[in-house]
């Protein structure tokens, strides 16, 4: 069953913001959440003076093959039911994230976002909460088309990363692992500009639209953030694909996977080979 859901009423303190992977926004006003894991300094270019009504300034990496957080995940995605995609995958896992996107795949089980904000008023900002508002749900994975997958080096994962669950009640974010005597994930204050990155990863057992919100307190007032992707929501489904193309970790060479009921995979196959319907 899918459900759209009005979760919150919108206020006029609510502002929209798109996804970009490079490039600063500046918002007036909250943000999603997921999996979050503060990292130190970034560079920030000094066109981030902004005007004293904005109060944080926000800038968001949706290729999860870039952040070294995720250096060790395997990235999985699943195309549009059906849909033959314009162009051709790249056997680079980067570059196979940003194809896969423009071909309007949805997140295979997991979205990872890098999500970094800066202060960027006088006041200060208190970041509350970070957590997901859901736009659209379906309880179970919606069908989908064929499903891509790269990524699975070695890598270290992030101290400090918090996890959220779109099938929860609250979707607020939490530590992935509970310390005895950790204080919540947020309820710090940024000055101006003092920066903190967030890795998020949001996880479902269905089919979720989603957004993100970020709950701050500036001189005494609440606000809410809203951050989407290039305009539109994050999808994430665990729809698992019957067939799926992937670049096995430390290789330049496709395989094709099938489940019958057993994963087996095939290689010696190129992407003129791919058949992306049923």
């Amino acid at each position: 069953m899918t459900t759209e859901t009005n979760e919150e009423a919108e206020s006029p303190r609510v502002r929209a913001l798109a996804s970009v992977r490079k490039g600063w926004w500046f918002l007036a006003a909250g943000v999603t959440t997921a999996v979050i894991g503060a990292a130190a300094s970034v560079y920030v270019p000094k066109i981030l003076d902004p005007q004293d009504t904005r109060p944080i300034a926000v800038n968001v990496v949706n290729n999860p093959a870039t952040v070294n957080t995720w250096s060790g995940e395997k990235f999985g995605f699943v195309m549009p039911k059906d849909v033959t995609p314009v162009g051709q995958p790249s056997t680079d896992c980067g570059r196979m994230v940003d194809w896969v996107r423009r071909n309007r795949a949805a997140d295979h089980q997991a979205t990872r976002v890098r999500l970094v904000i800066q202060g960027a008023t006088d006041k200060g900002v208190l970041i509350e909460n970070l957590r997901a508002k859901i736009i659209r749900r379906s309880v179970k994975p919606e069908p989908a088309g064929i499903g891509f997958r790269c990524g699975g080096t070695q890598g270290e994962a992030s101290p400090r990363q918090l996890v959220i669950d779109l099938d929860s009640e609250g979707r607020a974010a939490d530590y992935a692992e509970k310390v005895p005597g950790q204080l919540k994930p947020f309820g710090f204050t940024l000055q101006k500009g003092e920066t903190e990155i967030f890795d998020l990863a949001a996880t479902t057992k269905g089919t979720v639209d989603w957004v993100i919100q970020l709950d701050l307190v500036v001189g005494g007032e609440r606000q809410t953030v809203e951050v989407n992707n290039r305009g539109k929501s994050f999808m994430t489904t665990a729809w698992n694909s019957e067939r799926i193309y992937q670049v096995p970790p430390g290789t330049q060479d496709w395989v094709v996977c099938t489940k019958s009921p057993h994963e087996r995979c095939k290689g010696g196959i190129s992407p003129a080979d791919f058949r992306y319907t049923s």
